[in-house]
């Protein structure tokens, strides 16, 4: 089982699946549904660590059921399975892109035709481009020292949000600007690119709750790009690896789970039917102190200590890569059993020197093998020769994490 890694997926220390720009639909030949018969249906991420903060915010959503109330009236091009926030259609021989804004409950349609340059503001849409190989087409990029990927580090870096460098962004004439949006943020700066004449669009992947239903923005990418059929074989190996890995925890006992260390004084615990809360589920583990809901909630580090008392495994405890710096933070950790034990764990194991993760790079793309890591964590039984793709664990003398 240690060998379900989908077999396209390149997984060399520099160049991960790592990048993205939009990519989605397939050919006439497949239409309707997407990988299955019959089965219808953003910190800013883009600046790669991600504080707890930055994550509470992309979680405040209410998601609007259903998020399409009125569908084409065209041929239904692409149903996705997992995503509730695209879908692809054809319509008067045109392919179009339907997009909903779960935060604004605003539905954009956008016409596409193929694209040879693009520019991308968010590190996980470069991995959706990447996946399908499309890494050329890629002109310009949000955040440069934030990217895992070394080739797509070497693009020219167009600034960050209200920092953004027009005049660059101009000169590079490109055929789309991939933007993203995050709930109650005003967003000036793509006003700003659309007063401009530049062609943005705004994907909505991160607020997608399902890991698979961002992996699903591959195929809404690969439209771009007239790579449709290739991506929807990709997503369905990715669904199919993420399934079997989910299913070896089939009977085996619910590891508790504490997650988290505290930000600016505040400890964010994401909501019951978040993204982080399905990944630790599948992977057979519960998430202590979790509420109802997609969005996160927030507890003080008293009550924290109280959860650590019982947890089994502790993750993603901020930025930090030893115990010791735990410790200092508050010296009560050091004696809770988990970390006596060592079962600390972060998903910083590949990152840039200036603080980027791969994890909110190409792991956008590869749940799997984010499945497959919380899996030998939290069951390292069922998974004993198991390679870590994102995960490390903790320890007095931490090794240096994996730069690109």
């Amino acid at each position: 089982m240690s060998q379900i890694r989908v077999h396209w997926q390149k997984k060399s220390r520099g160049g991960h699946t790592g990048c993205l720009v939009l990519l989605l639909l397939f050919a006439l030949s497949s239409t309707l549904l997407g990988c299955g018969q019959g089965r219808g249906g953003k910190q800013p991420v883009r600046e790669q660590q991600q504080s707890q903060a930055q994550q509470a915010a992309q979680e405040q959503i209410v998601p609007v059921q259903p998020a399409f109330p009125h569908r084409t009236k065209g041929l239904i091009l692409y149903n996705p399975e997992y995503a509730q926030n695209f879908y692809l259609a054809l319509e008067d021989g045109r392919k179009v892109l339907y997009l909903h804004d779960p935060a604004s409950d605003k539905t954009f349609r956008h016409e596409i035709g193929t694209v040879k340059r693009v520019v991308c503001l968010s590190t996980t849409h470069l991995a959706f481009i990447h996946a399908i190989g499309a890494s050329a087409s890629v002109c310009g990029v949000s955040g440069a020292r934030y990217i895992y990927n070394p080739r797509l580090r070497q693009c020219t870096d167009v600034g960050y949000e209200s920092s953004i460098n027009y005049e660059t962004l101009l000169k590079l004439a490109p055929d789309v600007v991939f933007a993203y949006s995050i709930h109650g943020k005003t967003a000036d700066y793509i006003t700003k690119m659309e007063q401009l004449g530049l062609n943005v669009i705004q994907i909505p992947e991160h607020t997608e709750r399902h890991p698979l239903g961002k992996a699903e923005f591959l195929v809404a990418f690969a439209a771009f790009y007239g790579l449709e059929d290739q991506a929807r074989q990709q997503f369905c190996e990715i669904r199919d690896a993420y399934l079997e890995y989910k299913s070896l925890v089939t009977g085996q006992k619910k590891e508790k789970v504490l997650i988290n260390a505290p930000f600016n004084d505040i400890w964010y615990l994401p909501g019951s039917e978040s993204h982080q809360n399905i990944f630790i589920g599948d992977a057979g583990g519960v998430l202590l102190g979790t509420c109802p809901g997609v969005n996160s909630s927030t507890i003080s580090t008293e009550q924290a200590y109280l959860y650590a008392l019982e947890a089994d495994v502790w993750l993603n405890p901020n930025h930090y890569t030893q115990l010791a710096e735990l410790e200092n933070l508050d010296n009560r950790f050091a004696r809770v059993p988990c970390f006596r034990n060592g079962n600390v764990w972060n998903n910083n194991l590949r990152s840039t020197p200036e603080g980027g993760s791969d994890y909110y790079e190409s792991g956008a793309i590869s749940p799997h093998l984010i499945l497959a890591d919380l899996i030998a964590i939290l069951h390292p039984s069922l998974l004993p020769s198991h390679t870590f793709t994102y995960y490390r664990q903790l320890s007095r003398s931490q090794a240096a994490p994996q730069h690109p």
